[in-house]
């Protein structure tokens, strides 16, 4: 497995991650610390596509 495939990968976690935080916090069942999670995670998915795209040459 290759870094692209690893970051790639990681990016598909993240994802699940926030729908699966977004249906608690849909449901109010949700804690107060999830919200920042999921913005946290979007920023990791950010840093992830900004270094797929670099590794192409964007």
């Amino acid at each position: 497995m290759d870094l692209k495939d690893y970051l790639m990968d990681e990016l598909k976690r993240l994802n699940r991650m926030n729908d699966l935080l977004e249906m608690k916090i849909n449901k109010s069942a949700a804690v107060n610390n999830e919200p920042e999670q999921i913005v946290s995670n979007i920023f990791a998915m950010c840093q992830i596509a900004n270094i797929i795209l670099k590794s192409k040459g964007y």
